[in-house]
This record gives C-alpha cells, structure tokens and sequence, in this order.
C-alpha cells in the first residue's frame, strides 16, 4: 500500500519556540538526527504556519558557558535575528543568538511582580535581557529595579527594552554579580532566576537586602530534594524563614524548577 509523503504542515515539529511579535519573529526548533537531511521542510512548514517567523532556527547545542547561550543555526530566513518579543504588555528586545531568554516563564515573571510592593527596591540577579526587572517596574509599581547581568550582549538588549517601555526605575548593570552587588545595600527584594547556581550567590543577596528583606531563589530539584534545599539555606542563613516553595516548570524526568521565598533576620 502506498503511502502519502508527509506535508509540510505535517512536517512541523510538535514543540518548538515562537519568540517575537505578530509582525515579526524567530522560530527555534530542535531537528532530531532521522530528520537532519530535511529540516529545511522543516523550516518551511513553521514559516508556512507562523507568517511572522522570519527566520528558524536550529538548536545546535545545549546552553553552555557564562553566558548561559546556545549555539543556533539558521535553517533558512533572515540572519537578523534580533526581536521584540512582547510579554504582559512589556516589550523585549532579544536575539537568541546571544542572549538567553525564555518565553516560557512569562506567568512565573507576573507572579513574582505580583509579591512585590509599591515602592520597594527589587534586584535581580543574572537579569539577562531584563525580563523581570521589566515587568517588575511595569506592574508592580517599585520605586527602583536594578538588574545585573555579565553578558554585554544581554545588557544591550536590556538597555533597549528599558527604552521601549518608557521606563524611568530601572537601571541595567554590566558585570559580574559577586562584585558589582557590594555596590548595593538596602533593597527589600531580591530574584535569582539562575536555578544551576542561585545558592552559591545567597550571601551576595543577603547583603544586599534589608533586614527582613526577601529572596527568590531558584534551583532545579526532585521533590524529595527540595527539603534539603531548605536546609542548606537554613544553614547559610540563621534566622531567616521560608516562606514557601513553588513549582515553576518541568525541567526533566522528576525534575522541577522551583522557587523558594526566603525571609531574612
């Protein structure tokens, strides 16, 4: 019995990642080795379906490095792959190429804008392009945000959406965060999406923080880890509380990422 040859809408990858706007985009898709030798149809069944990707790209590596970047390859498009990706009504100027973004953690970056209270002073730690400093001083109503971050490719693209949102209480900072948070004291809040290594920065964020000043730290564990998770900090923090553990997302098999709010004495 013959068989159809598959279309190419039938060829689109099952998941893949759309980051930019309703006029223009990049796609990034992840080509297993059976499909190597097709993955420019693949590449012409996402722009088939999604007219605003102007270029796909292929996941050419895991995420390596300082940077947290991975190496992509463009399938066909434009070698142009800097974006505004839009979020909650925030605007983020992006390239994949060079900055680690996630689309993914958009509900995740309200949730925390939703704890912070008008007129606190929130830090972020390894801020990246500036996502949720953004959507901090957006929504949340802080009386400043300052974002760290060591790629300059990052904090250029993070100074942009600064500009795009209008903004006026932010501020993006280039350099490592061991050193440029002892320029820092005061703030009320402090974020550490960076879930590989956020514990080996908690004495750089309770310095930085007030007394009574809260952390967001995030890491990756199995769900009989997070216990010890909370001792360590325990340990490394007398006095401090925490105030809760939330699941953020799936990161393989029994693993989350997840945030743990902890109160410092």
């Amino acid at each position: 019995m013959l068989q159809k040859k598959p279309t190419k809408r039938r060829a689109i990858p099952s998941s893949f990642d759309v980051i930019g706007n309703k006029d223009r985009a990049v796609a990034i898709i992840e080509v297993p080795q059976p499909l190597q030798k097709r993955k420019k149809l693949l590449a012409d069944a996402v722009m088939l379906q999604h007219k605003n990707v102007v270029s796909v790209l292929e996941k050419a590596s895991p995420r390596f490095g300082t940077f947290r970047t991975r190496k992509l390859k463009i399938i066909k498009g434009s070698r142009n792959t800097e974006v505004v990706h839009v979020e909650s009504g925030c605007r983020f100027a992006v390239d994949p190429r060079n900055s680690y973004f996630s689309q993914r953690e958009g509900t995740e970056r309200m949730r925390v804008a939703s704890l912070v209270k008008e007129g606190e002073s929130v830090m972020v730690f390894f801020a990246g392009i500036g996502p949720f400093a953004i959507v901090i001083a957006k929504k949340a109503r802080p009386r400043a945000v300052v974002g760290v971050e060591i790629n300059p490719a990052a904090v250029k693209c993070f100074e942009k959406s600064i500009t795009l949102n209008k903004l006026d209480n932010v501020k993006a900072v280039l350099g490592d965060v061991h050193e440029k948070s002892r320029d820092y004291h005061g703030f009320d809040r402090v974020i550490m999406p960076l879930p590989e290594t956020s514990f080996d920065f908690i004495e750089d964020a309770k310095r930085v923080l007030r007394k009574g000043g809260v952390m967001h730290v995030y890491f990756f564990a199995r769900e009989d880890e997070v216990k010890m998770k909370k001792k360590f900090v325990a340990e490394k923090l007398p006095g401090s509380s925490v105030q809760g553990v939330s699941r953020v997302l799936p990161y393989g098999p029994r693993i989350w990422k997840w945030r743990m709010d902890v109160a410092t004495r």
